[in-house]
């Protein structure tokens, strides 16, 4: 009688662990608690007790598809994002937009450093040369967020 107590305890703990996965992904939780269950029932099945193992098996046979229905259909609605993309604007994109835009360097570039530009602060790099602090500055290149500059009315 006290061994199906611990294999009763051993299952439910599997289940639970199974379930608190959902919550805390990660899949240690989730795996362990799923060798709680198997372990549970195999060890059911190895001392005799052959109708707490059906049993065991016949529940977990039943609560695996809930499991994954909830966690696809319950959980994924709760954790996803649900707002459109209609109006992102990518930082990249804002940055195109900056091409060949003139500034002032706010610092010695050297390569980089931080210009002015449209009344606003960047991060700014030169193709190496270097480019004293208050120098009219135009960007030519923009790759991701990073601006290559070079001194205004000079040639590529």
């Amino acid at each position: 009688m006290a061994n199906t107590s611990w294999i009763v305890i051993v299952y439910t703990l599997g289940l639970a662990a199974m379930i608190l996965e959902l919550f805390i992904p990660g899949a240690v939780i989730g795996i362990s608690g799923f060798c709680m269950v198997v372990g549970a029932i195999i060890y059911a099945a190895s001392t005799g007790q052959t109708i707490l193992a059906t049993v065991l098996m016949a529940l977990i046979l039943i609560f695996l598809p809930f499991f994954f229905l909830l966690w696809k259909n319950v959980l994924g609605r709760m954790f996803s994002v649900s707002e459109t993309l209609r109006d992102f604007r990518s930082s990249q994109e804002q940055y195109e937009e900056l091409l060949g835009e003139k500034g002032s360097a706010m610092s010695s570039l050297r390569p980089s450093g931080s210009a002015l530009i449209q009344g606003k602060r960047y991060n700014v790099v030169t193709r190496g040369e270097m480019i004293d602090k208050d120098t009219r500055i135009e960007i030519i290149d923009v790759k991701g967020s990073r601006l290559v500059v070079k001194r205004a009315g000079h040639e590529q």
